[in-house]
């Protein structure tokens, strides 16, 4: 019994200490943290194969690092990159501060290569370096260093990638575009707007549509140098047949006064609850504002059709406005529509609509306060004692009894 126990024992030790190995080398996509004293790097980056074509860029989405402040003190960070001439990298955040025992995951927004540089195979590093800063000034605590490899190509093809409707429409979803390295993928680049356009090294690619988070479509192919490849990735989903912003003027001051958002909805993947319709309105590029003109009900396959009148709530401005709808499942954004732009110029655009109302709003208010003044000082002038008139001559004198 006793040498029992003590095989048990043995046996549960190195089943621990097998999953903590495990954990630390072998979770797909990630490295085992480097360790820099107080600081250590994890993340995607240095697992990755990159093979990217002079006058190309890498735009992946699921490339990063993630920086660790294992220290009881706030820390500084500064991120650089190490690359070959002609190559850089783009971080989404290269200078900022760490909490104690904390983390910040950092994405790699591309890998750039221009036409100077030079074909062949290089390592592409990126290093964290720590400081603090006090009375003396900047102190550097120590750094940790990430490699992946790169290899720059002096041959190219181009490819487009759309995703498009069963019949036939554009459709707003991701497309991600992996290249074929032996027998991983690499992402090479992505878009959010159902429309990808990119430079790529000779090779094999899959490229997969996405909406809602959910996989509808992929198709590989091959590329060769000089070539044009076009793909078309048809998408079952919920999305935006029609839509249109129509402009309505008032006929007294000519001014603008509201615009119609017209919209269609096709459904052709399965009925859903809770779907709602947003109305995402931009001036100048800055919000303006969003609101619901739809709200939350069930989307059968007949789609849905709808009409909504838009006026912003402070007045039509000079400027150009971008109007878009947003699907929304339950609080998870879905789909959305392309974006519609408006020009609004020239003096008829301010005040829009409510310029009249303001006006006639404005002269109530005096009209009310006149009368009103009016009535008080008549009412003071009624209530004010009448000076007594004097009598002529003399009174008259009563006679005696």
């Amino acid at each position: 019994m006793k040498i029992s126990r003590f095989y048990k024992t043995i046996a549960l030790w190195l089943a621990v200490c097998t999953m903590a190995c495990f954990a630390a080398v072998a979770v797909p996509g990630y490295s085992a943290a480097a360790d820099g004293g107080g600081i250590a790097l994890s993340g995607t980056f240095s697992s990755k194969t990159f093979e990217i074509p002079q006058g190309s860029s890498v735009e992946a989405s699921n490339v990063n690092i993630v920086v660790f402040n294992n220290d009881d003190e706030s820390i500084g960070i500064n991120l650089t990159g190490q690359c070959p001439t002609g190559v850089s990298l783009v971080f989404s955040e290269s200078s900022f501060e760490l909490a104690p025992d904390s983390h910040k995951t950092v994405s790699i927004v591309s890998i750039d290569v221009t036409t100077d540089a030079v074909p062949g195979e290089y390592e592409v590093s990126i290093t964290a370096e720590a400081y603090t800063t006090g009375v003396e000034g900047i102190q550097l605590l120590g750094s940790v260093r990430q490699t992946a490899s790169l290899t720059v190509t002096g041959e190219s093809g181009t490819v487009s990638v759309q995703t498009v409707s069963p019949d036939g429409i554009p459709v707003p979803a991701r497309i991600r575009l992996f290249k074929v390295i032996g027998s991983s993928k690499v992402e090479f680049a992505y878009s959010d707007t159902g429309l990808l356009n990119a430079t790529v090294s000779p090779g094999s690619y899959v490229a997969e549509g996405y909406v809602g988070g959910k996989l509808l479509d992929e198709e590989s192919f091959d590329i060769a140098a000089g070539e044009t490849k076009t793909i078309s990735l048809t998408v079952e989903t919920i999305y935006f047949y029609h839509f249109a912003v129509l402009e309505y003027f008032n006929s007294d001051t000519g001014n603008l006064a509201y615009v119609e958002i017209q919209y269609t909805v096709k459904n052709v993947y399965e009925e859903v609850d809770d779907a709602s319709i947003l109305l995402d309105v931009t001036l100048d590029g800055e919000p303006l504002e969003q609101k619901t003109i739809a709200p939350p009900n069930r989307l059968t396959l007949d789609g849905v059709n709808g009409v909504w009148e838009y006026t912003p709530l402070e007045g039509w401005k000079s400027g150009d406005y971008s109007f878009k709808l947003i699907l929304k499942i339950g609080d998870e954004v879905y789909t959305y529509s392309t974006e519609k732009q408006l020009d609004v110029t020239g003096d008829a655009s301010v005040g829009g609509s409510n310029t009249p109302l303001i006006i006639g709003i404005v002269c109530a208010i005096v009209v009310v306060f006149a009368v009103a003044l009016y009535m008080i000082l008549k009412k003071r002038k009624a209530k004010a004692p009448q000076p007594q008139s004097k009598k002529k001559g003399k009174e008259e004198s009563k006679p005696q009894q």
